[in-house]
């Protein structure tokens, strides 16, 4: 993964504070490795059927330009786009994410989509994302592993993002729980085995 540039040690309690069990879907798990407003980096676990989730989330966009590596596994991505002329029609929600004091889901109307692009990237590829791009994504393979650089924000915190479903709003509940430090350490070590990246730590909750 030419010019992806990762901690070289980590700090676990940090990591620990900043990341999340079922991040906005049952079986996606997020490490944070790093945040700072100029740059985030985090990684991004999947253990769920693929099979049976043809999408990961509904489409979305975000505050934020991106860059999306795929570290082990492979994943499409899909773009969309708004049009008034063609298209499925979506239910249309602003979402203030709750991890900074939102509400959730509000219907804001209906919109048209329109896919305008799907693409397959395996191991060692990467896609950017301008913080406007309308998409979701799709795991094809068992434990895949993405890692995601979230760049500064484009948007204030308190501009709600888009999210675009065929029915109702995606069910907060449940989600959002928190890693304990060893549960971390564990995360890591399955992400070293599957990819060949070493990390280093230091901090008060980091084991042998």
């Amino acid at each position: 993964m030419n010019g992806l540039q990762l901690p070289a040690r980590l700090d676990i309690d940090q990591v620990v504070d900043h990341s999340f069990k079922d991040y906005h879907t049952k079986g996606f798990d997020y490490l944070c490795l790093h945040r700072s407003p100029e740059e985030t980096i985090k990684l991004y676990f999947f253990d769920g059927d693929v099979s049976k989730l043809p999408e990961v989330v509904a489409p979305h966009d975000h505050r934020y330009d991106f860059e999306t590596w795929v570290a082990a596994g492979a994943s499409e991505n899909v773009w969309f786009t708004r049009s008034e002329t063609e298209g499925e029609i979506f239910n249309w929600f602003e979402y203030r994410t709750m991890l900074n004091g939102g509400d959730g889901f509000t219907f804001a109307g209906e919109e048209q989509l329109v896919e305008r692009n799907r693409s397959r990237f395996e191991k060692g590829e990467s896609y950017y994302m301008q913080a406007d791009d309308l998409h979701t994504i799709r795991i094809v393979q068992p434990e895949t592993l993405l890692i995601l650089v979230q760049f500064e924000d484009v948007y204030p915190l308190g501009k709600p993002t888009s999210t675009f479903c065929k029915g109702n709003a995606p069910s907060l509940e449940g989600l959002y729980s928190k890693f304990t430090a060893d549960e971390v350490i564990s995360r890591l070590r399955k992400f070293e085995a599957r990819t060949g990246i070493q990390f280093g730590a230091n901090g008060s909750s980091v084991a042998a």
